[in-house]
């Protein structure tokens, strides 16, 4: 890819990791001549974070790898809300049955928390992917109403907002929290995340993947990261501060965005032509953003546009196109 294109098409951090992480792996390179399966050093740190046992956490290569497991497990009849993340249905791709709830009503995501009685898995993304977020009542609802299935509360954007449900795994045996160090501490790329639940479900959910399944340097960044946690801390609270502007300012071009407090922006426009003309434009200016479900989510038509958001140059940049694109 060119490097004057701007892609904001995924949700990652556009911003490069500091050379802490870097420097912080040189250890960790060394001892990484041996198998480290569940490495007891961030497993214990993880716990101590959210204090809950050790044999709650279990380590997994980011968040999607935790997806798969729980749907190799358990995920006979998989129910996902809609708009969402794609993963989710891969249910459907290791013959499973996978439905949707659609809810996204009047450009609000909103959940229903009653039963689904068919139900063996149900994932619910809070905050959600590619907007919204279900306030922390409604996740303990619907976990309560569906005693029968596991419940994965999928807070790999957990960090951009106050709505953890970690607390409830002690005391619920059919909730599990998946945790990821991609969007919060910005490091996709290094694929690490974490499951916690209950020791009996991830007994189940652990043979899901092989003996050794991380990588051992991605250990070492996580720890790294978690020792310079007011760092993360201020990347996130920048992001929030460059969403806001970019979503006040397209709100004053008269765009209809939908609420998010995630690293990207959804826009509902009124026409599939209106929006496939709006991106096209950008992809001209050389700005990659993602159309309709793009490669990410699922659920959405193509009258949708997400933007990711960038570094602040970058966003200058693309809020100056949309200007010239609105006059």
């Amino acid at each position: 890819m060119s490097d004057n294109i701007i892609n904001l098409q995924y949700t990652t951090i556009k911003d490069p990791l500091p050379d802490f992480i870097y420097k912080g792996l040189e250890e960790y390179s060394k001892n990484a001549n041996g198998y480290k399966p569940q490495p007891k050093d961030l497993v214990d740190r993880l716990a101590k974070n959210h204090n809950v046992p050790s044999e709650m956490i279990f380590l997994t290569a980011g968040a999607d790898e935790a997806i798969q497991m729980f749907i190799h497990a358990y995920g006979t009849n998989t129910y996902a809300f809609s708009p969402t993340y794609v993963v989710y249905s891969d249910a459907k791709e290791f013959g499973n049955r996978f439905l949707m709830a659609p809810s996204l009503v009047e450009n609000e995501f909103s959940i229903s928390t009653k039963s689904i009685t068919e139900a063996t898995l149900i994932f619910l993304a809070n905050p959600n992917n590619p907007c919204g977020l279900t306030e922390k009542e409604k996740v303990l609802q619907l976990i309560k109403n569906n005693s029968h299935a596991i419940v994965v509360i999928d807070e790999a954007y957990g960090d951009f907002a106050n709505l953890s449900v970690i607390e409830e795994v002690k005391t619920n045996k059919n909730i599990a929290v998946l945790r990821s160090f991609s969007k919060g501490f910005g490091m996709a790329g290094n694929r690490i995340g974490y499951i916690i639940a209950n020791p009996g479900v991830i007994s189940v959910v652990k043979n899901k993947t092989t003996w050794a399944n991380i990588s051992y340097l991605s250990v070492g960044a996580a720890i790294t990261a978690l020792d310079h946690e007011e760092y993360f801390k201020k990347m996130r609270e920048n992001i929030h501060e460059k969403r806001n502007e970019f979503l006040n300012f397209l709100k004053s071009e008269e765009f209809n965005v939908l609420p998010s407090v995630i690293n990207a922006v959804l826009i509902h426009f009124d026409s599939i032509v209106e929006a496939k003309r709006f991106n096209k434009y950008l992809n001209d200016n050389n700005i990659v953003v993602s159309p309709g479900n793009g490669n990410s989510n699922i659920g959405l038509d193509d009258t949708f546009v997400r933007i990711s958001i960038g570094t602040k140059e970058q966003m200058q940049i693309v809020k100056e196109l949309i200007g010239e694109y609105k006059k």
